[in-house]
């Protein structure tokens, strides 16, 4: 009787030890819940991609993934699949497919299960980047004077995302950081175009899928004339040879060219050099006046101007002439002083 008893005892401790864990066990239990969510993913086709979904649950919740609403297969599911369930409960993409009606573009949200629950993660999109070849506009040549702003506009190919846009000179990517160049969208502006901006501007698309080029747009950047020399006031004395200098730039080379203001250049007496000097030979009296030097191009004209004052020897205010003085030039002075104006052949009788 005595060994019944001890025996009972042993059945209900043990039953109550059994129970103690079982109840243990069950306060130990909880549903899903999502631990880190899926974020948005922008990835090119022809590389791997990963949709991140960690959960917690007790017991152990299952994990599936469902694209706009429809269940994902995996390699579980087909051995040929591109996607794979990772341990964590990521799906991972070897490839992306993007053939139309099997595109693995979407909205994507990752379920856990056990059996006390469900847990549903927030959505995330998978996008397959892409960058088309056409640029929407192409970058056109441009023709500027020195000083002006200069712009130069492109709107990339389509994309997604949005393509990004820089540029290059002359192969060369352009910097901001000094303050010459803003780019502000498809727009690329120079404030005070230089001499230095004329070259070939090129502009650059770029997103996750790739960069795309533009064609090559001409920048020139043309200089109006200016003087870097002018022609100064000179005096001469009669019978000698005076010279009037004239330096310019500009680009396009500014044509060059010397007139008398209100008069004539001295016909068979005057010649200029490569340099665009003036020179008079056989200086007269009447060869004074003011001289204007002209450059132009294709841009705009300057104009510098220069007295010229002739010392005339049969001034009375000078004692003696220039011994110097050719004596036909002289000649020429006296027959052009005492010249007779004579009737047309005509009015002869």
């Amino acid at each position: 009787m005595a060994a019944a008893r001890l025996a009972l005892r042993g059945l209900l401790l043990g039953a109550a030890v059994l129970q103690l864990e079982g109840s243990k066990s069950h306060l130990e239990e909880f549903p899903p819940y999502i631990i880190d969510h899926p974020t948005d993913l922008v990835v090119r086709w022809d590389q791997p991609a990963t949709l991140n979904c960690r959960v917690a649950g007790s017991p152990a919740p299952t994990l599936e993934w469902y694209r706009n609403g429809e269940y994902v297969e995996t390699s579980k599911d087909d051995v040929y699949s591109q996607r794979t369930l990772l341990p964590d409960g990521s799906l991972f993409f070897l490839r992306l497919n993007q053939e139309k009606g099997q595109s693995d573009e979407g909205v994507y949200t990752c379920v856990a299960t056990n059996r006390l629950g469900t847990a549903s993660s927030k959505n995330a999109s998978l996008y397959i980047a892409v960058l088309r070849e056409d640029f929407r506009q192409q970058p056109s040549d441009l023709l500027v004077t020195v000083g002006e702003q200069a712009l130069l506009e492109c709107a990339p190919p389509r994309g997604h995302p949005e393509p990004t846009i820089s540029w290059k000179k002359d192969g060369v990517p352009i910097s901001q950081k000094a303050g010459h160049y803003q780019v502000s969208g498809g727009k690329l502006l120079m404030l005070h175009a230089q001499r230095s901006d004329a070259g070939l501007y090129v502009c650059v698309a770029s997103n996750q899928a790739g960069q795309r080029e533009s064609r090559p747009a001409l920048v020139s950047v043309l200089e109006k004339p200016a003087f870097t020399r002018r022609p100064s006031d000179a005096v001469a004395q009669f019978g000698s040879t005076v010279q009037l200098g004239c330096g310019v730039r500009g680009d396009p080379l500014p044509k060059v060219w010397w007139h008398k203001e209100h008069g004539e250049l001295p016909w068979g007496r005057h010649e200029v050099d490569e340099e665009n000097t003036l020179r008079i030979h056989y200086v007269t009296t009447l060869d004074a006046g003011r001289y204007i030097c002209s450059a132009q191009n294709q841009v705009g004209t300057a104009l510098a101007k220069a007295s010229l004052t002739v010392q005339d020897p049969l001034d009375t205010g000078q004692r003696e002439g220039p011994k110097d003085i050719p004596r036909e030039m002289m000649d020429v002075r006296l027959y052009l002083e005492n010249s007779t104006v004579l009737p047309s052949s005509s009015a002869v009788y």
